[in-house]
């Protein structure tokens, strides 16, 4: 309970199963001095959302955290918009997060749904200064979810650092840049910028 950093590194867990998965978040709450949590993910197939789901409801309940790092993968592929609103209600709860990196690479069954879901509690950070997020390959993204998430990230008065990676999301158009261009320059507080498309 005395620790204040803490990462994990569950990656490609074959033998893992729905039992270990959603076993392991329920030690989480018990470490109430958590300031920095960074989380790498990598779910097999023969298990299910479940256990990303209870894990970001484990990390609502600390309340002094400050860095947060979640790089959620499925080897299938198959992380839905059910997890992302699961964020959208953490992200709600941890309104002391500064810096937030979120990765959802490859992640093909996250639409437009999941992104407006996280965008709902990314606007909720009003200390947050750093903002990292990889949609890379998630191909059901488009110009609106992209829309949304840059509408939160202008409401973000503090927010000098910003890396967006939307690499191969073919539904994000040129409106989509636009949106991105016009958000970025309305973001005067920025100091450090990165975007891939």
């Amino acid at each position: 309970s005395t620790l204040i950093q803490l990462s994990l590194f569950l990656w490609n867990p074959y033998d893992m199963t729905n039992v270990g998965l959603v076993s392991l978040p329920r030690f989480l709450p018990t470490l109430t001095r958590i300031q920095e949590l960074s989380i790498h993910w990598c779910v097999h197939s023969n298990t299910s959302d479940d256990g990303c789901c209870q894990m970001t409801k484990a990390i609502s309940s600390f309340s002094s955290l400050s860095h947060l790092q979640l790089n959620l993968y499925r080897s299938d592929g198959s992380i839905t918009d059910r997890i992302m609103k699961a964020m959208c209600t953490m992200l709600r709860s941890v309104i002391t997060l500064s810096h937030l990196d979120l990765s959802l690479y490859k992640n093909g069954k996250i639409t437009d749904s999941g992104v407006i879901n996280v965008s709902h509690g990314l606007s909720q950070l009003i200390r947050l200064i750093s903002f990292q997020i990889n949609l890379s390959l998630c191909e059901r993204v488009s110009d609106m979810g992209v829309s949304y998430m840059m509408d939160a990230i202008q409401s973000l008065q503090h927010l000098s650092r910003l890396h967006l990676n939307l690499g191969a999301c073919r539904r994000v158009t040129d409106v989509g840049g636009q949106k991105i261009g016009d958000g970025v320059r309305a973001c005067t507080s920025l100091i450090d910028v990165v975007v891939i498309v």
